[in-house]
């Protein structure tokens, strides 16, 4: 066979192939692995990655090396394609509720089954990319916001088929040595997972506490990736949390059981009220755009009739499933779903101004507004916000992808077709890796803390149950910290923002073990130092060696969970 050129140079010609079978399976692949490790990594941490710039250079590799065999060369649209579809797959899990409410519903005592998390993510992630084709003439076209990870994407897939490829690789080789080391730390047993430090505090052991290091990829690679700011606000909460407040918690006899399960139930309350602190004053600081918002939902037309048969399905769907899953009335459904277009719409602008998909906070938002209109059920409060969350993550992840397909004159309609299969193809997918690990490793556990779903179960609690929900002495905690929370945002919008520690980070500290908020500041620490000492550099790698980390522990953790639980003799 003659040698063959296996990509076009950026900038494909008109008509160049784009919605093809090999670059739809290509991004569906990709989107199953980003979707696995979503489920593992927000589980674990709280945080998830929209995936874009990781699967725009697998897309590359793995169209480039098929084009090797079919003769027949990839174009730079058929890898946006790929994408595009990978990242509504990676997305599935947040807008199924998998990293938030459904597990916040676990740790109540209602299971959520299989079916009905599957079809909420399939109704509720058609909502949000339909939502996104809406806003894309108006945000991307008209406005021209900058949405950051969008014009990124669309430059590195510019690059890749420009000839650069070291990127490629150097993902793929982490991804492998993350994998192995999993491997070799979960099923050899050649080193412990966490290190704890020696001695007792408050007279309990400091490993009951959680204080020590864990040895994971996949935390020094968040770290890389959330950066020195975040690293170190996670670890200020940690040592506040972990070496300060549980002691005197144990020593008051507030909490009987130096144990995670025990402590992490006191120490949520504050936690979540830093994160809330900070997201009401974020959120207020994008009131202004609240009347563009509406205006946008104002103007929303296009798709066709097409398009409104879907919507209609997808509301159907969320109103079967919401009064079957969540027990929503409704008036519960109605009310969700307007505040969805609203809050999600605000949120849109948000990815596309500042790069953050504020979902979470405009989905405990939903939760606190449902709690205050009428005395909610926790499940019922939970699925309000789980609208408005999913809607958000799923529409902001469409529109960074929209927005590098018209950087690179890619068809939104294909590009609609890939993100709705993308998001099928994620609730298949995401949902088994969950249900996989809170069997094998139990929710709410040290091993998987769930971290991201301890805010809904609070603010469920106390909009079922009031403030007797709280455990003793955690309301004026609560309180206290909210304060800081917003003390914290309005100061960082201030020249004492490099000094101070990001709010949401330090509240994430309080939540999850302090042994991972050690590993994600260790990694952030290497890679600040990284960047000082290569900074011509490390701007493009060091994102690159913490997805590789990421995805190669999550794909593998997910694995031997999957033998632990279906494995010979199991």
């Amino acid at each position: 066979m003659p040698a063959v050129a296996t990509s076009d140079p950026p900038g494909d010609a008109p008509g160049a192939p784009e919605l093809t079978a090999r670059a739809l399976a290509a991004g569906l692949a990709i989107g199953a692995l980003i979707a696995v490790g979503n489920v593992y990594m927000g589980l674990k941490t709280g945080w998830w990655d929209s995936g874009s710039i990781t699967a725009s250079l697998l897309a590359f590799a793995g169209l480039s090396a098929w084009a090797g065999v079919s003769g027949r060369r990839a174009t730079a649209l058929e890898t946006n394609l790929a994408q595009t579809a990978a990242v509504a797959v990676g997305a599935a899990p947040a807008a199924a509720g998998l990293l938030g409410a459904i597990p916040a519903l676990a740790l109540l005592g209602r299971d959520t089954p299989g079916w009905v998390a599957g079809a909420w993510g399939l109704g509720v992630g058609a909502l949000g990319v339909l939502l996104a084709l809406a806003l894309r003439r108006r945000l991307v076209e008209e406005e021209r916001l900058p949405f950051p990870t969008g014009v990124a994407t669309a430059g590195v897939i510019r690059a890749a088929h420009g000839g650069e490829r070291s990127g490629t690789r150097l993902l793929a080789g982490v991804g492998g040595a993350s994998a192995a080391l999993t491997a070799a730390r979960d099923v050899a047993g050649w080193w412990p997972a966490v290190t704890a430090w020696p001695g007792t505090v408050a007279g309990a052991p400091a490993a009951a506490l959680g204080l020590g290091i864990a040895w994971s990829p996949m935390m020094a690679g968040a770290g890389l990736v959330a950066g020195l700011h975040n690293g170190l606000g996670v670890l200020a909460g940690s040592v506040v949390a972990w070496a300060l407040v549980a002691p005197a918690l144990l020593r008051s006899g507030a909490v009987p059981e130096a144990a995670y399960g025990p402590l992490v139930g006191w120490l949520a309350w504050p936690g979540v009220a830093l994160m809330l602190g900070s997201a009401s004053v974020a959120l207020a600081g994008q009131a202004r755009t609240l009347p563009r918002a509406l205006g946008d939902l104002a103007r929303l037309r296009g798709g066709g009739r097409s398009a409104l048969w879907l919507g209609g399905a997808a509301v159907a769907g969320i109103a079967v499933v919401g009064a079957a899953g969540f027990g929503l009335r409704p008036w519960q459904v109605a009310a969700a779903l307007a505040l969805a277009a609203v809050l999600g719409g605000v949120s849109a602008r948000a990815a596309g101004q500042t790069d953050m998909i504020p979902a979470g906070e405009v989905g405990q938002l939903a939760q606190v507004a449902g709690g205050v209109v009428s005395r909610t059920t926790l499940a019922s409060n939970a699925g309000m916000g789980a609208v408005v969350a999913g809607t958000a993550s799923q529409a902001g992840v469409s529109l960074w992808a929209l927005k590098a397909g018209s950087d690179l004159g890619a068809s939104p309609r294909r590009q609609a077709l890939a993100l709705l299969a993308g998001t099928a193809v994620g609730a298949a997918v995401a949902v088994p890796a969950y249900l996989l690990l809170a069997r094998s490793q139990g929710l709410g556990t040290a091993a998987l803390p769930v971290p991201g779903a301890l805010p809904w179960k609070a603010i469920a609690e106390t909009a079922a149950g009031g403030l007797a929900a709280m455990p003793p002495g955690a309301g004026v905690a609560a309180a206290v910290a909210f304060a800081a929370g917003a003390a914290l945002e309005l100061l960082g919008r201030t020249r004492a923002a490099r000094f101070l520690p990001a709010a949401g980070a330090v509240g994430m500290g309080f939540i999850a073990p302090a042994h991972y908020a050690a590993a994600i500041a260790a990694g952030a620490l290497a890679g600040a130092a990284w960047r000082a000492l290569r900074p011509a550099r490390a701007g493009a790698l060091v994102p690159l060696v913490g997805a590789g980390a990421i995805a190669g522990e999550s794909i593998a953790g997910v694995a031997v969970a999957a033998w632990s639980v279906l494995g010979p003799g199991r």
